[in-house]
């Protein structure tokens, strides 16, 4: 896909194979916001694991104030959770990296996580519902879905993976160290590593989408 093309003349069938690094850019001064959005959330349920797991319903209906701020700001978004990827990249040597991208995404309370990773796209696919966590503590949130990605980066076919197996506590154990994070115990079950590093809930996680965001 040709990157250099405004969002405006982004098409229905390059929306379905746009790397992350589109959606990192700021929309064109032409760009229909509301389309753009739309556009945006046709790619998250592309990349997830189930389309349904990406929603507005919960946070605005109908969803047009939402999907304007996505089309106007999702880049700025996405330009910050990928700073935090790549400074967590960087606690591993090079090989040890999986190729990994992160989307935010506004996830539907049904699906009952705050982020997940996809090992059935190429690249990987972190997805992480910013409005769920406060800003500050993100980096553990993209922490805890990346660790997923380097515990099973060898086995591209099982979806959700082992989920938190003794290769993902190693991982995440590996990024706290690395990141200054709470170390997580080394007999510390799979329960409790499935909310590891801990990070403080957003008071109302829908508000983020509709631009009011927390500090």
């Amino acid at each position: 896909m040709d990157c250099d093309r405004s969002p405006d003349s982004f098409s229905a069938h390059s929306n379905r194979s746009a790397p992350a690094e589109y959606w990192h850019q700021a929309p064109g001064p032409n760009a229909d916001f509301a389309r753009r959005g739309s556009q945006y959330l046709a790619v998250l349920r592309d990349l997830a694991i189930q389309p349904g797991w990406i929603s507005l319903v919960h946070i605005a209906d109908p969803p047009g104030a939402v999907l304007n701020w996505i089309g106007q700001h999702i880049h700025q978004v996405n330009q910050q959770l990928n700073g935090v990827l790549i400074d967590l990249l960087d606690c591993f040597e090079p090989a040890q990296r999986p190729q990994v991208q992160v989307l935010a995404a506004p996830i539907a309370p049904q699906a009952g996580v705050d982020g997940f990773c996809n090992h059935r796209t190429n690249p990987i696919t972190l997805m992480v519902d910013p409005g769920h966590i406060v800003p500050a503590d993100w980096p553990g949130l993209v922490a805890h879905e990346l660790a997923h990605a380097v515990s099973e980066s060898s086995d591209r076919r099982g979806g959700l993976g082992q989920g938190h197996s003794e290769r993902f506590s190693r991982a995440i154990a590996h990024l706290c160290l690395a990141q200054d994070l709470p170390l997580p115990a080394p007999d510390l079950e799979a329960q409790a590593l499935s909310y590891w590093p801990p990070c403080r809930r957003a008071p109302q996680p829908e508000q983020f989408w509709l631009g009011q965001r927390p500090e």
